[in-house]
């Protein structure tokens, strides 16, 4: 082998070492950027882990007032029904359903006032 072509496959030797180097630079580089992007995204996860966290205790407690809210109101109702009773059995027998109802809510207008 001459010496010129002893120089040729130094040469090629070099530029095959010199991509490869360069290409694991790139490597490397595409490596930090992805860490990067994936450190953002369990950075995100943790956020929209808490933001979910507190809509669920929020939607828990919103349920619980909701549930608080229709135990009053059968509690009303309940009320409603026995006052209704009370005064349909302390009126006269004559008065049908409707004047007795009509009885009731000028009674109750007249108290409120």
């Amino acid at each position: 082998m001459t010496f010129e072509e002893m120089q040729a496959v130094i040469a090629g030797m070099l530029q095959v070492q010199r991509n490869l180097q360069e290409s694991q630079l790139r490597d490397r580089e595409d490596i930090l950027l992805l860490r990067e992007d994936i450190l953002l995204l369990v950075e995100q996860t943790k956020q929209v882990s808490s933001v979910q966290r507190n809509l669920q205790e929020s939607q828990i407690r919103d349920r619980e007032d909701i549930e608080l809210l229709l135990e009053k109101s059968r509690q009303q109702e309940r009320m409603v029904d026995r006052l209704v009773g009370y005064s349909i059995s302390f009126e006269s027998d004559k008065m049908d359903l409707e004047q007795r109802l009509t009885e009731l809510e000028r009674k109750r207008a007249e108290r409120d006032k």
